[in-house]
């Protein structure tokens, strides 16, 4: 992925699930701030963790006997532990995001964060684009993102032919608002 696009995504709001480490006999579990509910530790192992310890975050991947590695070093998590995880995407988002122009990318991640909703939110992704294998592409791709305030559907319409790209989003919100953003490339003439 292009600096410039991870950068974005770095800075997006929700990008990482936030919870207290707990141990409860032999089982170590994450609490979520936010729902309070309880996640086991191991569904997060070999995910980029941040960790508080003595008022510093760490950074660092979770692997085997929930051992945070950073910096050449190892921290074992203790019980009480506040942590953030980075939140995945479905192989199938990341796909379709970096198959994205750079101006339908950015026009749609500054549409989507103007409505108050992150690239994290999203909770069904259908990737149509990614079952065609033809260079000319023709069809729409469906994403709902829900903020846990308000619900968005968007339908990305796109039409790829002959250098020519066109890519139409159609935001949806529970309220009844609708926006249409359309992206257009067309081919560089020398």
């Amino acid at each position: 992925m292009k600096p410039e696009r991870y950068r974005i995504l770095e800075k997006q709001d929700r990008a990482f699930f936030e919870g207290i480490v707990e141990k409860i006999n032999d089982d170590w579990i994450v609490i979520d701030n936010e729902t309070e509910e309880a996640f086991p530790l191991e569904d997060f192992l070999y995910k980029e963790i941040r960790m508080k310890h003595l008022n510093h975050w760490y950074s660092g991947i979770l692997t085997d006997d929930f051992i945070v590695q950073y910096e050449n070093k190892q921290y074992e998590l203790q019980d009480q532990t506040y942590v953030k995880i980075r939140k995945s995407l479905s192989i199938s988002y990341q796909a379709w995001l970096e198959e994205l122009a750079d101006d339908a990318f950015f026009q749609f991640i500054r549409k989507l964060n103007e409505l108050n909703f992150s690239i994290y939110d999203i909770i069904f992704c259908h990737n149509h684009q990614s079952f065609l294998v033809t260079k000319e592409k023709e069809g729409t791709n469906f994403f709902v993102f829900d903020n846990t305030v308000e619900v968005c559907s968007v339908h990305h319409h796109f039409h790829y032919r002959q250098g020519q790209k066109s890519d139409r989003f159609e935001y949806t919100l529970n309220t009844g608002n609708r926006i249409v953003l359309q992206a257009l490339q067309r081919p560089s003439r020398s």
